[in-house]
């Protein structure tokens, strides 16, 4: 199959065994498994955006029903995060407050 590294009944046997672990594992296996996938996806698209000089900011706190209806998103499907995305308005941008120096809060030995 893939490059010829397995032949067609290895090929079956590890599918199976695959959709056996996802499918056997229950609703808390595959919801956890869901969030670790969207996490992961979250983080890269993050962090390529600001490779591109954009700023992002996942969000977790948002109704997910009507952002489902809004969205048209299957019944299937679960919004687990929102993330936005701009540019900074840098003309409007603040100084940011005092920040402690890692001195008063962490020691190395």
């Amino acid at each position: 199959m893939m490059l010829g590294m397995l032949d067609k009944t290895e090929y079956e046997i590890m599918i199976s065994t695959i959709k056996s672990l996802y499918e056997g594992w229950g609703e808390e296996f595959k919801y956890d498994e869901d969030i670790r996938n969207a996490s992961l996806s979250a983080m890269l698209f993050m962090l390529l955006a600001k490779n591109k000089d954009w700023d992002t900011c996942p969000m977790i706190y948002f109704d997910k029903d009507k952002i489902s209806q809004l969205l048209s998103i299957p019944d299937n499907e679960i919004p687990v995060l929102i993330i936005t995305i701009g540019k900074m308005d840098k003309s409007s941008s603040k100084i940011r407050g005092y920040r402690k120096p890692d001195a008063e809060f962490v020691k190395f030995y």
